[in-house]
């Protein structure tokens, strides 16, 4: 008799659980729908040594938006040869996919509206993307981090930053947010 009652209580009170967990409001959810974010990424693994001669170095590579959620997608770029200022400069934007993102070093010189001569070998270009979702949200090349503002030597305000390093540097991800190009023969290391 004495077991038939501790069976009968525990069975109210699974069926008194149950009920309760089933009374839960689906409009005040505790964790946000996740989906995918903007990604923008090389279709194949591109050559970054454009060749060491810049009247004739390229370089050729076709990105890609695997979410397919990505509403415009902004390239920026800043060089690192002699006379250049360190600004960085728009290179290129789209609205559709696969994207062209080649250039050859007379297109970088007329766009830093320098002569080709300018260059040579060992200068480089680095690239900065931002990917605008359907949706609104803003992914670029910052790593999400910590920083220190207050100077106590104590990381104190998130950077602004949306995108994690594993995403923009792990290898095989092959992602277009921050690469960068220089003149150099790709055949010698």
């Amino acid at each position: 008799m004495k077991n038939l009652k501790y069976i009968t209580l525990a069975f109210i009170a699974v069926i008194g659980l149950t009920s309760l967990t089933s009374c839960e409001d689906e409009d005040k959810l505790r964790f946000p729908e996740l989906s995918n974010g903007g990604f923008v990424k090389f279709v194949e693994a591109p050559v970054f040594e454009a060749g060491a001669d810049p009247t004739s170095a390229s370089f050729n590579a076709m990105t890609e938006d695997p979410n397919g959620t990505v509403a415009t997608f902004d390239l920026s770029v800043s060089g690192d040869f002699d006379g250049t200022s360190g600004d960085t400069i728009p290179f290129r934007s789209t609205t559709t996919f696969p994207f062209d993102v080649s250039f050859t070093g007379a297109d970088m010189a007329s766009l830093f509206g320098v002569d080709i001569s300018t260059f040579e070998e060992g200068d480089s270009f680095e690239f900065f993307g931002t990917a605008t979702t359907v949706d609104g949200v803003v992914y670029d090349f910052q790593t999400t981090a910590l920083i220190d503002t207050d100077g106590d030597g104590t990381p104190d305000t998130w950077n602004g930053g949306n995108s994690d390093q594993v995403l923009l540097s792990a290898a095989g991800l092959l992602s277009a947010f921050n690469y960068e190009v220089e003149f150099v023969d790709p055949d010698e290391e």
